[in-house]
């Protein structure tokens, strides 16, 4: 496997990088490369066109302000962020980064921005700001990381990450139950704002459709859950050469020993501010 280079395209660092989100980049390139598979990086900024030969594609985080100022760069690559997805290039978009690769995201002024069309969701910017530790169960079992947003996400009938054992999720929580999660306070005049609001026990995280995955799981998310990770890394050599993802070596051994510790602690004693 020493011929074959995985090429990640990474879009809008320097706007999208809050949470540490580009920590993701290098922790991909670090599990590959421990496997002997060398990576490729493109870091890609407005006015730069999407490349033709890519492998897998990350876009991450930062407050509203970057969403609006990084809007006219996802619009201008749209196009070709929606071909990559099409030919079943696995995505991994965190935070702000998932709500404009969405269709719409209304700001609080009801300013309607048009997303790139790679998620059918539409996001509402509303409600109180959530920031805590996020816990979630998915395929892959369970997922941690911190939530922080003041935003609503809603993926219609698709399929989420996972189901929310504690914090918000997509839909803000009303009824009975609701406060488990201090988080799920946020529903405040949720409704008056556009924003769905569910039952506690239905809050579900993120969008996982085929090989696109869509998360307000930060961290960043990688770091305490390698399995992603390598779900991300299995999927882009699988599409590019039919290849099986290598087994973890000893270094990915102890760092994976290390991430579950504080997936238990985090799961176990989750905290919110």
């Amino acid at each position: 496997m020493s011929d074959l280079t995985l090429r990640i395209l990474h879009l809008f660092p320097r706007t999208l990088g809050m949470n540490g989100e580009s920590g993701n980049v290098d922790i991909l390139r670090r599990r590959a490369s421990s496997r002997g598979i060398a990576v490729e990086i493109t870091r890609l900024e407005p006015g730069v066109a999407v490349p033709l030969q890519v492998d897998l594609v990350f876009i991450g985080s930062g407050p509203v302000s970057a969403e609006v100022q990084a809007h006219p760069g996802v619009a201008d690559v749209a196009p070709g962020l929606r071909l990559l997805a099409q030919q079943g290039i696995p995505f991994l978009a965190v935070g702000a980064g998932f709500q404009l690769l969405g269709e719409t995201v209304t700001l609080a002024d009801g300013t309607v921005l048009a997303g790139a069309g790679v998620f059918p969701v539409r996001t509402v910017i509303a409600g109180e700001r959530v920031v805590g530790d996020f816990v979630v169960e998915s395929r892959l079992g369970t997922l941690v990381g911190f939530e922080n947003r003041g935003s609503y996400i809603d993926i219609g009938d698709a399929a989420p990450i996972g189901h929310v054992v504690y914090g918000r999720g997509n839909l803000a929580a009303s009824g009975p139950g609701a406060g488990a999660s201090a988080a799920a306070a946020a529903a405040s005049d949720g409704s008056s704002l556009g924003a769905t609001l569910v039952a506690p026990d239905a809050r579900v995280e993120g969008f996982w459709v085929d090989n696109l995955i869509g998360t307000h799981l930060h961290g960043p998310v990688l770091a305490n859950n390698p399995a992603l990770a390598d779900w991300l890394l299995e999927t882009a050599l699988a599409r590019r050469a039919s290849t099986a993802l290598p087994p973890a070596t000893p270094d990915l051994v102890e760092i994976d020993r290390r991430a579950a510790e504080a997936r238990a602690t985090i799961a176990a004693a989750p905290l919110s501010e």
